[in-house]
């Protein structure tokens, strides 16, 4: 009997190709096995990308390059599984993105003073949180700007953590930004001159016998500066706090959980969930005994949605403002065999109630907003038309019997 010889087409040869790419990066990547756990819907899934290979073979009129379309094609599938997640803070960086050009040895770089991101719509970098007294809060730069270019080289071109590269550089240089920013029907041009600044995370006042406490990002040294709030305060009379964390994007989860430390006596702080375990964070016995009251809006974030609902659930103090954020996640880069990496949510922060404030954001007890443009000037609004922090003010005179 002869044997019927098999050919392969080029293009389901390119396809195998492509698959056994793609499978070969799954295997590395731990956290597909612990979602897609299921050999029917590994199946499933593999049978539909098989359907739409054959769909294309027979149907595509357009030609596929074994160079260019294959990396094209391996980055759109990574990309698309990544994004079916539904987690908005979960991403994935191709070759281009993720690599990073080596900073030369022995030179001082310094960096502007933002929180960047990945801006998963555009591919350019998001300015997530200004530092104050940083050379880029000095030049004008806000929360929310996309950033598309550093000195006339485009972020898409040059790839994204390249770009963010770009922006740290010797000390008394300038680095020219072009911005896009909501609600501007252009974009603008932000020449920032980098010098060395200390990040001024905690501000504060006493006002009518209330220690008031700005913390507008938590970081390594909010503690300290925490502490140093308090002692102040306290020496200046205060007889209860209120603690600001409106417009805090967060920051670093390990910095809110050390304030906390600081405010609440011996208890469990948090829980950080993971997908094979939890730590659980507890309190010593020194603590603030005075009344608090934290202040929050919708673009409280992160850790410092963390430090409300913490204080909130354990009796410590009252909310005043608006629901905050909804996002208990933190993120970490896992880096896949081919230079490029999935940016993913690998920890939860639980309070100590123990139900998740992920998605649905931490509640007002005292609802109080303020109107559009009141937020967009807050850095200049001042206290008497202020009016979420006049009703924290307010609420604590009752607390303390003040008149």
């Amino acid at each position: 009997m002869k044997k019927r010889k098999i050919t392969f087409r080029p293009a389901t040869v390119f396809f195998i190709a492509v698959a056994v790419a793609f499978i070969s990066i799954t295997a590395t990547y731990f956290y597909v096995s612990s979602i897609v756990n299921d050999i029917g819907k590994n199946q499933q899934m593999y049978t539909n990308l098989s359907n739409v290979e054959q769909i294309v073979v027979q149907n595509y009129i357009g030609t596929i390059d074994a160079t260019t379309d294959y990396q094209n094609i391996q980055d759109g599938i990574v990309s698309g599984y990544i994004n079916g997640l539904g987690d908005p803070y979960s991403y994935y960086l191709n070759q281009k993105n993720y690599k990073t050009s080596i900073l030369p040895d022995n030179t001082a770089y310094i960096d502007i003073g933002i929180r960047p991101a990945f801006d998963i719509s555009s591919g350019y970098i998001r300015v997530d949180f200004v530092r104050r007294g940083s050379p880029a809060e000095y030049a004008g730069l806000k929360t929310g700007d996309i950033i598309t270019a550093v000195d006339g080289k485009s972020v898409t071109e040059e790839g994204y953590r390249n770009a963010v590269r770009l922006l740290s550089g010797e000390e008394g240089t300038t680095v020219i930004l072009t911005v896009i920013r909501e609600g501007e029907n252009s974009s603008v041009t932000y020449n920032v001159t980098r010098v060395r600044f200390s990040s001024q995370t905690v501000e504060y006042s006493l006002i009518e016998q209330i220690g008031y406490i700005f913390i507008n990002e938590f970081s390594a040294s909010t503690s300290a500066d925490f502490k140093n709030a308090v002692t102040d305060l306290s020496f200046q009379g205060a007889k209860g706090y209120i603690i600001d964390v409106r417009f805090n994007a967060g920051g670093d989860y390990e910095g809110a959980i050390e304030v906390l430390d600081d405010i609440m006596p011996v208890s469990t702080i948090c829980t950080r969930r993971e997908k094979n375990g939890e730590q659980v964070y507890t309190s010593d016995a020194d603590s603030v005994n005075l009344p608090i009251i934290v202040v929050i809006n919708s673009h409280t974030n992160g850790s410092a949605e963390l430090f409300a609902a913490a204080l909130r659930e354990s009796g410590l103090a009252k909310t005043v403002g608006n629901q905050t954020a909804g996002n208990a996640l933190a993120q970490t880069d896992i880096v896949l065999t081919n230079n490029t990496a999935v940016h993913l949510s690998v920890y939860e922060y639980i309070p100590p109630s123990g139900e998740t404030y992920n998605g649905k954001g931490v509640v007002a007890d005292v609802e109080v907003s303020l109107d559009s443009g009141e937020e967009d000037n807050f850095d200049d609004l001042q206290f008497e038309n202020d009016d979420q922090l006049s009703a924290a003010v307010k609420y604590m005179k009752e607390i303390l019997g003040i008149i």
